[in-house]
């Protein structure tokens, strides 16, 4: 913009708002898919029931809770199913997102916006973690009357885990994301990421009860570390306690978040130069 021959400032506001955009242009998409939309929050409510009668089966033990104080294993899963959500998440509305700008033609025009590189990828995950950030409170709400005990929530130590839950595995969803820029089709990081979860991150049963060879390999995973941190916050340990998980998580953050973005980058250049970036 020209004004009395002279360039006007730049706006400081202009990233917040053109995240904003695209949060809002997520949003109407997502809730446009009634039926889809409607049935995430009911197979929430299918998941608390049916683990809940799996857990009477179980008796309290030490490794669904903290030492010396027993935890229940509903409360366990629940907190689990709830979170990892968040990975879910982070790996899935990247690579979504880009997915649906290459079918929708619309990946190019919004590239050749002046728009920095980072701040489009990055902002493709607003809406997803918005909607899992409110799942999960309705998860953790609907265990409850149930006998879901989160009375004694460390509110400093859950945030800080979130924060940085999302950060570290938000590069993972971006390095997908230039997976179908590169390809054309989405990778198979979803099911990786997820099976391996489940197997051995301690999602579904805890990893001490893994062989020791296991148990190394689930150190790598970031959910591991990232629920640990949010099962130590709910019953009620300090940021102190549970900080080398926390610490594990900064770091591994600090690593892929570069990588991801240049590997992204690349992939986009790679696509312009082909003359491919608009197609799907």
């Amino acid at each position: 913009m020209v004004k009395s021959g002279l360039l006007a400032p730049p706006n400081p506001f202009e990233p917040l708002y053109k995240a904003i955009a695209m949060f809002k242009r997520d949003a109407r998409l997502a809730l446009s898919y009634d039926l889809n939309f409607w049935l995430q929050w009911i197979s929430i409510g299918v998941s608390v029931l049916g683990f809940y009668y799996i857990s009477k089966l179980m008796p309290p033990k030490d490794a669904f809770g903290t030492p010396g104080h027993p935890g229940r294993y509903f409360d366990w899963i629940v907190i689990n199913l709830a979170f990892v959500r968040f990975q879910a998440t982070a790996i899935a509305s990247f690579q979504m997102a880009i997915r649906n700008d290459q079918m929708a033609g619309t990946l190019e025009v919004l590239m050749a916006t002046p728009t920095s590189l980072p701040l489009i990828v990055l902002s493709t995950g607003l809406w997803g973690f918005t909607l899992t950030a409110i799942q999960v409170c309705v998860f953790m709400l609907l265990a409850v009357p149930l006998g879901a005990d989160f009375s004694h929530v460390n509110l400093l130590t859950g945030a800080v885990f979130v924060l940085l839950t999302i950060a570290c595995m938000s590069p993972i969803g971006v390095m997908s994301a230039a997976t179908i820029m590169t390809f054309k089709q989405a990778g198979p990081a979803g099911f990786i990421m997820g099976s391996g979860s489940n197997l051995l991150g301690g999602v579904l049963f805890p990893v001490a009860t893994l062989p020791v060879a296991l148990q190394y390999v689930s150190w790598f995973l970031p959910i591991t570390h990232a629920l640990n941190g949010i099962r130590g916050a709910v019953h009620g340990l300090t940021l102190g306690q549970v900080a080398p998980d926390a610490l594990w998580l900064a770091v591994a953050t600090c690593v892929l978040l570069p990588i991801s973005l240049y590997s992204f980058g690349r992939a986009v250049q790679r696509a312009k130069l082909d003359g491919t970036l608009g197609q799907y």
